[in-house]
């Protein structure tokens, strides 16, 4: 499992477990990881958008396929002598339990970004 960041960015998970906030590092720099998660969305959220170019933070919402509840995704990148820290948060939007559906997605989307760099 990625390692959460003390320093994130992004703000605090609830004390309900409907919700994972962590980071990891990319040994390239911010355009590839930035094109990754791109393309990531692209294929698998609902929608998503870039909230602040400047400062690369992206955010997407995921649907639960059988229910149709909406789950927030949120990433912010930083970038430092070409490596690429991604912080990363997804928290359900309702309910104070999500079965496990945020640790295992932001698990495989991690995962196809290091795939795709």
């Amino acid at each position: 499992m990625p390692k959460i960041s003390e320093k994130s960015p992004l703000p605090p998970c609830p004390v309900t477990p409907n919700c994972i906030r962590t980071s990891e590092q990319f040994g390239t720099g911010v355009e590839k990881v930035y094109e990754a998660f791109i393309q990531i969305f692209d294929n698998e959220a609902y929608r998503w958008e870039v909230i602040d170019p400047k400062r690369i933070e992206l955010h997407a919402v995921y649907r639960i396929p059988v229910f149709g509840f909406k789950d927030d995704v949120d990433v912010i990148m930083e970038e430092d002598a070409g490596t690429t820290t991604v912080f990363i948060r997804s928290a359900s939007r309702v309910g104070a339990y999500d079965l496990g559906v945020n640790n295992r997605r932001v698990k495989r989307i991690l995962k196809k970004a290091a795939s795709k760099i």
